[in-house]
């Protein structure tokens, strides 16, 4: 009789795991989010832009894809994958990013750390992305991330 039982709570254990569970987050989603920032004469207007958002369970962690709409002159943007592990309070992804420096004219390519922190309730994502640059030296600020289940 020990041994049914025993493997009974080990597959009770396994079950329960936060890696057998599948995370709400999984699934296609509709995001909005800053897309980058315009900086003229000191004044910062974000630009905001749409993707869809691809998460897909894998073993023990969480793939994302990410693909952006095209840009506003048309060009298409790659899409990005980034992976990480799930917990109780969702999820929290880190990306590096070439982006285009435009300093009076002189345009040039520089890395960015992006962390994308991500929740979903339901048919609602939330969250936030925080985009680091290292030659900038003023702290990042979190702007929001919100979509829906498609």
């Amino acid at each position: 009789m020990k041994i049914p039982l025993c493997v009974a709570l080990v597959a009770m254990a396994i079950a329960s795991s936060p890696v057998a569970a599948q995370s709400p987050l999984v699934g296609r989603w509709d995001i909005e989010y800053e897309r980058g920032r315009r900086i003229e004469n000191d004044v910062v207007t974000p630009v905001m832009g749409t993707a869809s958002l691809t998460i897909a369970m894998q073993g023990d962690s969480l793939v994302a894809t990410l693909q952006p709409t095209p840009r506003p002159d048309g060009t298409p943007v790659p899409a990005a994958t980034m992976s990480a592990k799930p917990s109780t309070a969702g999820v929290v992804f880190v990306q590096k990013q070439i982006v285009q420096i435009n300093l009076d004219g002189d345009v040039r390519p520089q890395e960015a750390i992006i962390t994308w922190t991500l929740q979903a309730t339901g048919d609602a994502l939330t969250g936030t992305l925080l985009r680091a640059l290292p030659m900038m030296p003023e702290a990042p600020t979190a702007t929001p991330v919100t979509g829906k289940r498609m």
